[in-house]
């Protein structure tokens, strides 16, 4: 047996809701491979479905810290379509990839087969589409990296590496796909990252190597010019934008 197994018999062997536990699913590095010293091990706790709480918690056990996921089947099926809502697969992958340890009545499997479908009419749709105010938030936020850089401003490089996350997932959102911000280097350059993800490789090259050219830019005058580049490569991708002459009207909230 694994040493982590054997920790995890431990874990469950002191779980106080044992006896609501329908099926058992391992996730994350120890089971996609090339875990790490700081990998925990993800473990969801399928619980019987007339059950009406939820829980999450940390446990360390012999050195091993396992981040465990309690929840009856509708509430992992709601974050699956929270996850769709909001154009991530975080939670699908973590089943789709994931190992099923117990499973009494075939709820788990059913669950694992409803992420990879999922998963699979997600990438159906390759529709790319920038609206025009995203657009704009992308060249204000370009035009305030530049004031900082010009500007000698001690938290220009703050500024950029959130600005960068800004720009990279308003992208990966236009063109349908899903952002990790832990994985988004390795989901550009490695096909190890992309497997254990079950990320699909982006579709334009040359804006992939410049996202890839920010996050490894190591000084200022490389992080602008890459930003710019990034920017400028990502608002002509969806046609361009002209700052003179923007406007957008809507009807009042209130």
């Amino acid at each position: 047996m694994m040493a982590w197994r054997d920790k995890l018999d431990r874990f469950l062997a002191g779980f106080e809701h044992a006896q609501d536990i329908v099926g058992i699913l391992v996730c994350g590095s120890y089971v996609t491979g090339h875990p790490t010293a700081h990998s925990d091990l993800d473990v969801h706790l399928v619980l019987d479905d007339r059950v009406g709480y939820r829980e999450r918690g940390d446990k360390i056990v012999d050195g091993l810290l396992i981040e465990y996921f309690a929840n009856p089947p509708r509430q992992i099926r709601a974050y699956f379509e929270g996850d769709l809502e909001d154009r991530s697969l975080m939670s699908q992958t973590q089943f789709a990839t994931g190992e099923i340890l117990l499973d009494t009545d075939g709820t788990v499997l059913q669950l694992k087969r409803t992420a990879l479908a999922m998963i699979d009419s997600y990438y159906q749709n390759e529709a790319a589409f920038m609206p025009e105010p995203v657009k704009y938030g992308l060249w204000n936020m370009l035009d305030d990296l530049q004031d900082a850089y010009e500007t000698g401003r001690p938290d220009f490089d703050f500024l950029y590496f959130n600005l960068l996350d800004l720009l990279v997932s308003d992208y990966l959102r236009c063109i349908n796909r899903p952002y990790h911000l832990k994985a988004i280097y390795g989901h550009i350059t490695s096909d190890i990252t992309r497997k254990k993800y079950l990320l699909r490789e982006l579709p334009d090259a040359p804006v992939n190597a410049l996202i890839a050219r920010c996050i490894a830019a190591a000084h200022r005058d490389e992080k602008m010019a890459s930003f710019q580049s990034l920017t400028e490569a990502v608002l002509q991708k969806f046609g361009g934008f002209e700052i003179d002459g923007f406007q957008q009207k809507s009807d009042v909230e209130i």
